[in-house]
């Protein structure tokens, strides 16, 4: 296999990161995509530092291992901690927090909402980038939600889990809605992409922020530059792994969208302390 046919790897802590794969096969549909998703620790913003770290570079050594052409960090999560998985791998890595705080910057608001996991709202990571790139330009509000990543995670197609999906979304963006009063939401967590339609039903005003489409956008930036571009006019698939529940994951998959799905497989958990 020549290196412009390895696949492109993308981490998640669940099945959030298939909002990525999404954005990934609409700008290169002719390209292989490698999914895993560590279902078994979800959500990962409930979990101490170095326990996201421990995971994070599991999942870094299966791409490497699978000798992945671009890793695409789909977790805002992750994101905080990938500079301590990066000496595990060989190839270009793109993270969701850089990408969002790019997109937020491109934009060129005054008033920017930011909702994510907790650990990634204790992190600051968003306010810093954000702030970097426009200093003095922009206010930065963040809100960290613990339960919103796992209800997104088991309630789609559900009407009742959904209802508890708008409640948690309620209690984060009401306060910076109508109090701070954001312009734009830059959805943190990969997650959240999977029910934009619900935040835009109940704020229809509100500009949301996927880190996805920036970084699916960078990434093929970079393929071209590199010439690493999968030669010929075949589509691409996308084969998933996962610690989780293999049959949630392939139903989450077709409700999702995702194109050309060739397999949904089981992959052994890394054993916690």
């Amino acid at each position: 296999m020549t290196e412009r046919e390895r696949p492109i790897g993308i981490l998640d802590s669940g099945i959030g990161g298939f909002s990525v794969v999404r954005q990934v096969q609409r700008l290169l549909p002719g390209e292989e995509l490698l999914y895993f998703g560590d279902g078994a620790h979800v959500p990962y913003g409930n979990h101490p530092a170095q326990k996201i770290v421990a995971l994070a570079r599991y999942m870094f050594r299966f791409m490497q291992q699978r000798r992945v052409k671009a890793l695409l960090v789909a977790c805002n999560t992750i994101s905080c901690v990938a500079e301590q998985c990066m000496d595990l791998v060989s190839c270009p890595v793109f993270n969701a927090v850089q990408a969002g705080a790019d997109a937020v910057a491109a934009l060129g608001v005054e008033r920017v909402g930011v909702i994510s996991t907790v650990f990634t709202h204790n992190c600051r990571t968003y306010p810093r980038e954000i702030l970097a790139r426009r200093p003095g330009e922009v206010r930065v509000y963040s809100c960290g939600c613990p339960h919103l990543a796992r209800l997104v995670e088991h309630s789609l197609g559900d009407g009742g889990g959904m209802a508890q999906v708008e409640e948690e979304l309620r209690r984060a963006l009401d306060p910076m809605v109508e109090r701070q009063g954001i312009q734009c939401c830059l959805l943190g967590c990969t997650h959240y992409p999977l029910v934009a339609d619900r935040i835009r039903k109940l704020y229809p005003a509100l500009e949301l922020l996927d880190p996805a489409v920036e970084m699916a956008a960078q990434l093929r930036q970079a393929l071209r530059r590199r010439d690493l571009l999968r030669p010929g006019e075949e589509i691409g698939g996308v084969s998933i792994y996962t610690t989780g529940d293999v049959k949630e994951y392939a139903l989450r998959a077709q409700q999702v969208g995702l194109k050309r799905v060739r397999r949904v497989e089981a992959y052994p958990p890394l054993e916690l302390d």
